[in-house]
């Protein structure tokens, strides 16, 4: 037990390539920003806390993502419990923005990978949408999330 703590206290949680290389991109686009900002619910890895916006970069191993998570071999119950739980904390997290009028962007490390200037793009559209009538875009995204992801009409209720 005590290797494995110390294995997963030496995992990087915060600045990781991902997340330096999206804000870079944010950064020079001129689109000014928190990062890790503790101030809110799950430290979100970029917030736009004027704009109500936060963005969440989750790692596909860490937030098991149906895509590309490989359940490790060894201690598998440990591992299924705590990317189960993780999941679950994502769940929780995205609700909680939405129910309080937040926007709430979330991606995958393969999609950042992958299409990162879709991701961009997405980000500084979303960004500048809230700076006009963001009401219009938030009620999209939660619709969205209802549909895809939850499954249900309205967790706010």
């Amino acid at each position: 037990m005590a290797t494995k703590n110390k294995n997963l206290s030496k995992v990087k949680g915060t600045d990781t390539k991902m997340e330096v290389k999206v804000r870079h991109a944010l950064w020079h686009r001129g689109l000014r920003y928190r990062k890790n900002y503790r101030r809110l619910l799950g430290t979100p890895d970029i917030a736009f806390p004027a704009q109500r916006l936060v963005v969440f970069l989750d790692s596909c191993f860490w937030h098991g993502c149906p895509a590309h998570y490989k359940e490790p071999k060894s201690n598998v119950e440990f591992w299924r419990n705590k990317i189960k739980r993780n999941r679950e904390r994502d769940k929780e997290q995205t609700e909680h923005y939405l129910c309080q009028g937040w926007t709430v962007l979330r991606y995958w490390e393969h999609e950042v990978n992958d299409d990162f200037d879709r991701v961009i793009d997405e980000i500084d559209k979303t960004y500048h949408a809230l700076l006009g009538s963001g009401a219009d875009v938030q009620e999209a995204r939660l619709e969205t999330y209802l549909e895809e992801e939850v499954g249900v009409d309205d967790p706010c209720d």
